[in-house]
């Protein structure tokens, strides 16, 4: 989580979504860090608005008043992501060498299922506690390369990230097996609905990012 109250963005890092990458650039323009440890950079917004109730009080700096943005995976993409990183990475939570994405699935650890037992979703970064978006815009990781440079030209920030914290085992060397796929699009149903969301959201979100640069 990174907040600038001089370029007035605030970019929320969603997990396995290239934020180590993202936050390289954003960093030296933010006056504001998340909390030590992975859950003080993977702050939802909801929780961020909270938390940071202070910046967001000051004249000028209300919480609508940033273009407040992040990355999201297919969630299918994103869970696989997730297996693969915590197989070839050196992690706290490393999954044996040898484990199938079967046997990870139905594991059911904290990747798949929250501590109350519900979906663990990407959606509950960028959605207040009604499920409606908080995000201006959530950028489609598979489109990463052509849809960030605009929004950091916008906010006048160096438009090349690099790709960092990438998971050590290939893309291709993992698959989710066929008899899985419909179980596992089931289970991340509601990101789902999100993610369809995205194009129309991002098209209103960067009209009023380009009327503020204005």
């Amino acid at each position: 989580m990174l907040i600038s109250k001089r370029h007035k963005f605030l970019f929320v890092a969603n997990t396995k979504a290239a934020s180590t990458s993202i936050e390289a650039i954003l960093a030296p323009h933010a006056e504001i860090q998340g909390p030590p440890g992975p859950k003080g950079k993977h702050l939802p917004l909801a929780r961020i608005r909270q938390q940071f109730a202070p910046v967001f009080d000051a004249p000028g700096q209300s919480f609508d008043s940033f273009f407040r943005f992040g990355v999201m995976r297919d969630p299918m993409d994103w869970i696989l992501s997730w297996f693969r990183y915590r197989k070839g990475n050196l992690v706290e939570a490393p999954l044996p060498p040898d484990m199938s994405f079967e046997a990870f699935w139905h594991a059911a650890d904290w990747n798949i299922r929250d501590d109350k037992g519900a979906p663990y979703s990407q959606g509950r970064i960028f959605l207040d506690e009604s499920g409606s978006p908080l995000a201006d815009v959530i950028l489609p990781y598979h489109l990463l390369d052509s849809l960030l440079p605009p929004v950091l030209a916008a906010l006048g920030l160096p438009t090349t990230v690099p790709r960092l914290n990438t998971s050590a085992i290939p893309r291709e060397a993992a698959r989710i097996p066929r008899h899985l796929r419909a179980a596992v699009c089931t289970h991340f149903a509601a990101d789902y609905a999100l993610y369809d969301q995205l194009t129309a959201l991002n098209a209103a979100g960067m009209a009023r990012l380009r009327q503020r640069q204005a």
